[in-house]
């Protein structure tokens, strides 16, 4: 060793590689690029979070459009044949519930003979009328035709009765045949889903706790600490701001109920899970902490389609 550095001296010289000035000159820059605030590495995940829920709410693919071909739902009904049909519960009026096979929650779907022949005998037996202060709003009605027509229609009830509102034309019908109109509520209270709250607990309890255990098993497995939670204070401050922007729109989802868009569950699930394994990676790829954020997004995709199917 010593005869190399003699030889390596004799080669270079032994006067220092570096001289005074520039070594002082390299140590004021590292100085200087410590002191200098780190700038905030995920603008584009907030960004990107707001533009694509807003682009899923606003022109998502439950969005249909209306072809007035004919003037009254009397018509059409008469002259082109129904493919298909889903109710909502919902009791507003200015409100809009139902709508495209599996882009809605809580709703359900019709496609069978006997079923499309009702609702098509209900609305030929409908006739233009002046709305009653005594009908109230009961359903939401989405029906889709064989030539691509779609009609919104706002069922109604008073004492028996059955009504029905176009929201494309504001027209008020009521349906005259008593006998039709009570096959068709029957057809409604029948298939009607009610989901209680010990239900929604249960299977909040359910998800958590399974969270829980898949935590558990893949810290275990690859060996990732639990404490500190965070790497430091660039990672503290980047999750509280995603995880504040999080809880704003969810806070908007529940206002506007937008929360019955299977689209719109997925979209939101997906930009916060997604942008959860961006920052852990970012700052803790060494320890493997995203791996949590991966193994919880691949367990989660299961328990929302269950969700889905069964509620």
């Amino acid at each position: 060793m010593t005869s190399f550095k003699d030889k390596l001296d004799k080669e270079l010289g032994e006067a220092p590689r570096f001289s005074q000035q520039l070594q002082e000159r390299i140590l004021h820059n590292v100085v200087q690029q410590d002191k200098q605030p780190r700038r905030w590495q995920y603008p584009a995940i907030i960004i990107g979070t707001v533009v694509t829920l807003f682009f899923l709410i606003v022109i998502g693919p439950w969005k249909q459009e209306d072809v007035a071909k004919y003037a009254t739902i009397v018509e059409l009904a008469q002259h082109e044949n129904i493919k298909r049909f889903t109710i909502a519960q919902n009791w507003e009026e200015d409100f809009f519930k139902a709508g495209r096979t599996g882009w809605i929650l809580v709703q359900q779907t019709y496609k069978k003979d006997l079923e499309t022949t009702l609702i098509a005998n209900t609305l030929q037996k409908a006739v233009i009328s002046k709305k009653d202060s005594d009908y109230y709003a009961y359903r939401d009605v989405w029906v889709e035709f064989d030539n691509g027509q779609v009609m919104q229609l706002k069922m109604f009830l008073n004492d028996g009765q059955l009504a029905f509102s176009d929201r494309h034309t504001n027209i008020f019908y009521k349906v005259t045949d008593d006998d039709t109109a009570s096959a068709f509520i029957a057809l409604m209270q029948k298939d009607e889903k009610d989901i209680s709250f010990g239900e929604m607990l249960t299977f909040l309890i359910i998800v958590l706790f399974l969270g829980w255990l898949l935590e558990k098993a893949i810290r275990k497995k690859f060996s990732i600490p639990k404490e500190p939670k965070y790497i430091n204070a660039g990672h503290q401050s980047t999750t509280y701001v995603a995880k504040f922007i999080q809880g704003a729109a969810l806070i908007l989802f529940n206002i506007y109920g937008w929360f019955i868009y299977t689209a719109a569950i997925f979209g939101f699930l997906a930009v916060a899970t997604i942008s959860t394994i961006v920052i852990d990676y970012y700052y803790g790829r060494e320890e493997k902490r995203h791996y949590i954020s991966i193994g919880s997004f691949i367990a989660l995709v299961p328990l929302i389609i269950v969700f889905i199917i069964y509620f």
